[in-house]
Parts: C-alpha cells; structure tokens; sequence
C-alpha cells in the first residue's frame, strides 16, 4: 500500500548569543526590514558579526530541515526525517511549525536553548510531494 505524503525541507538561519537583551535587540533589529529577502540578508550580516555560533562563517546557516506528515491522518507529526544538529532547536522550530507561528522571511525568537538565545528565520523552503 502505498500512501501519497507530502513534505517540505526548510533552511534554517539563526543568531546565536549569550544575552537575551542582545537578542531581543537583535530581532527587533531585523524585525524592522522588509519581510523575506531583506530580513534573511541582514540576518546572515548580523550573525557573520555577532553570532557565537560555528555557523556564522556561512551566515548563520544551521542547514535544512525535513518536515514531512500524512495529509491523511490529523495525527501524524510533522516531523521526522532530516534534523537539525541542535535538538531542542529542531523541536522548537517543529512545535512552531506546528502552531503556524514560525513562516518564511520572517524573524522568529528570541527563543532559549542550553547553547544561549537564537534569533531564527526560514530562509528557504522547497516543498515536495512524494509517495510514501
């Protein structure tokens, strides 16, 4: 049996820093350009500068993720295959996800995690259909 599913990969970018101020700063900051491109391009410019993370050297790319349900079933998680390295990132990002709160271009966070605060935004998102 096979079941047609969809699923959608995002790109991930963040700002990682140790302060919430400093990022509730910096997500006002970029909360003040032009939804989409605008914001992803200062983020990257942002994180290259401030971030304390690894991935600032590539503009604060955490990389892609892969969400994927069975439209068929209301219970089905939205998540599943690809990961992010950081979990509690990637269930963070998947609970919002999930609550429609997180959408592409636009900054999302401040949010906590063990590593420090993150400020957040979908760059990119592909999103595929494939049978099961």
């Amino acid at each position: 049996l096979t079941m047609a599913g969809s699923s959608f990969q995002i790109q991930v970018r963040h700002i990682q820093v140790a302060s919430k101020q400093v990022a509730n700063l910096l997500a006002e900051t970029i909360g003040e350009a032009k939804s989409g491109v605008a914001q992803v391009q200062l983020l990257m410019k942002l994180s290259k500068k401030y971030s304390n993370c690894h991935s600032k050297d590539d503009g604060g790319n955490l990389g892609w993720v892969e969400m994927g349900w069975n439209p068929e079933d209301p219970r089905s998680p939205r998540g599943g295959f690809k990961k992010l390295g950081n979990d509690e990132l990637h269930d963070l990002i998947c609970n919002a996800l999930n609550k429609n709160e997180i959408h592409q271009g636009r900054v999302y966070g401040p949010v906590q995690t063990k590593q420090g605060h993150h400020v957040l935004i979908i760059a990119n998102e592909f999103k595929t259909d494939r049978i099961l």
